[in-house]
């Protein structure tokens, strides 16, 4: 989740992990948004260019 009110963004996990297998957590403010979606055009790319299903995993990550 990203956001300027961390507050608000701890109210919002609960709802990512009531999906099957994911997790929210805390991604910073708003401005690393583009950090954020320039991996999943990456990720789009690979996906079409080799007829995969790529994805990203971050591990080791406490909250």
């Amino acid at each position: 989740m990203l956001g300027d009110d961390r507050a608000a963004t701890d109210l919002v996990q609960p709802s990512a992990r009531a999906l099957p297998g994911e997790r929210g957590s805390y991604g910073g403010r708003p401005r690393n948004a583009h950090q954020v979606e320039a991996r999943t055009a990456g990720l789009i790319s690979v996906d079409r260019r080799h007829r995969a299903h790529a994805g990203l995993r971050v591990t080791d990550v406490y909250t």
